[in-house]
């Protein structure tokens, strides 16, 4: 996925439901919070949105920019509506979103996910491409180890999660010293 893309799914997503701040959740959120991110970072073709005070026009987002869409079938991405409640996410990540706007998103904002915060969720999610994207986020250096300890401590999950968590980190930082890089999904 590209910038020129994000731009064009907060401008089509501002046009449906006439609201101009959507949460951009997942590894999208890397386009609008680093001015170049590395490509192992940037595979996905899904952009998960939420209209921030909206929330009743994600039915209609699904239907014009889901996965099923023209939109999709013409862009080659599509838009995913993912709610605050379904990602764990640390205290605090409300407070630290970052906006991205350009002339290209016509008025509307999308608030990114801070890295940490992100890579946090991804851990406590768990999924192979979510693993794979915060290894990626390690050995390119873009985010810190100690800070992401401290966020994943402020998850809502359960103890014995955390500890599995953790297990999880620890064992990734070892492989990013040693320059680990994903592959491609096909």
């Amino acid at each position: 996925m590209t910038k020129s893309q994000l731009e064009l799914a907060l401008r089509e997503a501002a046009k449906i439901t006439r609201e101009r701040d959507f949460i951009v959740f997942g590894s999208q959120c890397i386009l609008g919070t680093i001015s170049r991110p590395p490509r192992v970072c940037l595979l996905s073709q899904e952009l998960d949105l939420y209209p921030r005070n909206r929330p009743h026009a994600v039915m209609l987002l699904v239907k014009k920019l889901g996965p099923r869409s023209a939109f999709s079938k013409r862009e080659g991405f599509f838009v995913d509506f993912v709610t605050p409640e379904l990602a764990a996410l640390p205290e605090g990540w409300t407070d630290r979103l970052i906006p991205f706007c350009s002339r290209k998103t016509g008025g509307a904002t999308g608030w990114c996910l801070e890295l940490h915060d992100l890579a946090a969720s991804k851990l406590a999610a768990g999924r192979k491409k979510d693993l794979d994207y915060v290894q990626a986020l390690l050995s390119c250096g873009l985010i810190n180890s100690r800070m992401l300890k401290g966020r994943l401590r402020t998850l809502p999950v359960a103890p014995a999660s955390l500890q599995k968590i953790e297990r999880v980190l620890r064992a990734f930082l070892a492989k990013a010293k040693g320059g680990f890089v994903p592959q491609k999904r096909k």
